[in-house]
């Protein structure tokens, strides 16, 4: 496990031995969570720091480390079969100072294990996986203010209509920045579309405001809340075990694997500071500041400014996997009319040194981040199966009319390298890669296909010699590089890296085939380009 951003006034190192209650004193705004380290005298941190606060995990690392504790699957009961206790009742916490004993766990059987799996650690891995959601757990029904689910859309792409639209309104806390990170688009509509989900997300404000104490100096909160119902949900964690291994304590969950997703095809989300062009291009708030390098400092005690829109940073991640999720893309609030020129365009300011995990506020003076602690490992590259259509077709042509064999195609999401957004389609949704192999007069072949049917870029078919590269090995070997240099390399293919790879002349790029009409080919245009396909294979590889 590694962090990539810094807390200000924490150690090298500091691990987590024990987590205690939510309290705020009375002059201040914002609210804090106890914390015990176990090298440094510290005692709290913020609210909205919970995506980083699992128990041994180890803040400011210098070197990459697991934490303390044993690996363990399991999988949830029935929401009727779990029990409540408290921390010390399992008897394998030995930190006892503090609020640590007395916080609330769930406490259930599986496989002949009782298991011990503390509130807070569950509401993490479900809900506060970023900072925004754990600031707006503690707020009376805070997503009804802030967002507004449009189940009746306007449609406005024939190829892409959308069942639901999810827009943030000018009222809404959260940053845009996150609108751009498809994982946080599947779990906030998890939560606003699925009633049992939501009603779990409200049960952390009613108890709040239930069981608050107040003392003369602060309030102070002992979390707990409803969990949905998880039944079949595969959980991976690390915790300690009794000596003979029949009783568990979890300190950390790393992945939740069957989370029910409502059958909804496809969601757009809009936000009120993102503005469209007819170009395409986008523009927003000024002052933005794009996604950090690491090693920033997150400043433990500061506001965040009001006068900026959030960087990102982030945390270990927590990952997910739903039974199934929708095709997202970006709808947009406002067009503004123009030639998308970017010379207008308000350019970011310098990256700052600290940054503050707080919701803005007047008194704020440090810009605010955006945590990112959530791995959606969601399989939903099938969904995008039909942006290759024209593709798919000049194969068949080759198959039918050429003798060409093709295997069954793989599409993979191009993953986000550095501050590049060009994985991401200009209306918010992945853009994807499609890999086929192919045979043709007994020689083998890879084709690697980018979608780019937004105008962003015009990227060649990628032709690989399947004999070539099998000198080096498996083209799975290599694939990750790949997607990285086309996506650090202004949205080119990497060549220098083939050559390297396969050698000069064992790759090529292939031009797409241009079109008369905007988007369609036509039957003559389709068959040019596979007789182009044919004759650029035939005379490069032999």
């Amino acid at each position: 496990m590694t962090q990539a951003d810094r807390f200000k006034t924490l150690p090298d190192n500091a691990r987590i031995q024990g987590m205690g209650n939510i309290f705020k004193y009375h002059d201040r705004k914002t609210w804090d969570i106890g914390v015990r380290f176990k090298n440094t005298t510290r005692k709290s941190l913020k609210l909205s720091q919970l995506p980083y606060l699992s128990r041994q995990v180890v803040l400011n690392q210098t070197v990459s480390a697991i934490p303390p504790g044993y690996p363990i699957e399991f999988t949830l009961p029935a929401r009727a079969l779990w029990q409540t206790a408290l921390v010390g009742e399992s008897e394998l916490v030995k930190f006892k100072l503090g609020d640590e004993q007395s916080q609330i766990c769930f406490k259930f059987s599986y496989d002949d294990k009782t298991i011990f799996l503390p509130q807070l650690e569950l509401a993490r891995a479900l809900f506060f996986t970023n900072n925004y959601l754990a600031n707006a757990a503690l707020v009376s029904n805070a997503l009804d203010f802030e967002f507004d689910v449009d189940y009746s859309p306007e449609q406005d792409d024939e190829e892409f209509p959308l069942d639901i639209v999810i827009n943030a309104l000018p009222t809404t806390q959260c940053p845009k920045i996150l609108f751009e990170n498809e994982g946080f688009k599947h779990q906030l509509a998890w939560i606003l579309l699925n009633r049992d989900i939501k009603n779990s997300f409200n049960s952390i404000y009613q108890y709040f405001s239930q069981e608050l104490v107040t003392t003369p100096k602060y309030q102070h909160w002992t979390f707990r809340f409803e969990p949905p119902e998880l039944e079949g949900v595969k959980v991976v964690a690390r915790g300690w075990k009794s000596s003979d291994a029949s009783t568990w304590f979890i300190n950390r969950i790393e992945l939740l694997n069957g989370l029910f997703f409502p059958d909804i095809a496809d969601i757009g989300f809009s936000h009120p500071r993102t503005i469209g062009r007819k170009s395409g291009s986008e523009s927003g708030k000024g002052g933005t500041y794009p996604q950090l390098p690491t090693q920033r400092e997150i400043d433990e005690d500061s506001d965040g400014s009001e006068d900026n829109e959030s960087a990102l940073i982030f945390c270990d991640a927590t990952q997910r996997i739903y039974n199934r999720v929708p095709r997202t893309r970006k709808v947009y609030a406002k067009t503004k009319k123009g030639s998308g020129s970017k010379e207008n365009e308000d350019k970011p300011n310098p990256l700052p040194p600290e940054v503050s995990t707080e919701d803005p506020n007047s008194r704020g003076d440090t810009p605010r981040a955006a945590v990112d602690g959530l791995d959606d490992q969601t399989d939903n590259t099938h969904l995008y199966l039909n942006k290759f259509d024209s593709f798919f077709k000049m194969l068949e042509i080759l198959e039918k009319e050429y003798g060409f064999n093709q295997s069954k195609p793989i599409v993979r999401k191009l993953p986000e390298v550095g501050r590049s957004k060009s994985h991401m389609m200009e209306n918010g949704s992945a853009r994807c890669m499609a890999i086929v192999k192919v045979e043709y007069q007994n020689e083998g072949y890879f084709l690697l296909e980018v979608d780019t049917s937004d105008g962003r870029a015009s990227i060649a078919t990628k032709v690989i010699s399947a004999r070539a590269l099998a000198l080096k090995g498996k083209l799975r070997d290599f694939i990750v590089e790949i997607e990285r240099g086309l996506l650090s390399n202004q949205f080119c293919w990497p060549k220098r890296y083939f050559d390297e790879l396969v050698g000069e002349g064992n790759h090529k790029g292939i031009s797409h085939q241009k079109s008369k009409n905007e988007g369609k080919l036509s039957d003559e245009e389709m068959n040019r380009w596979a007789v182009r396909f044919i004759s650029v294979l035939t005379h490069l590889f032999n």
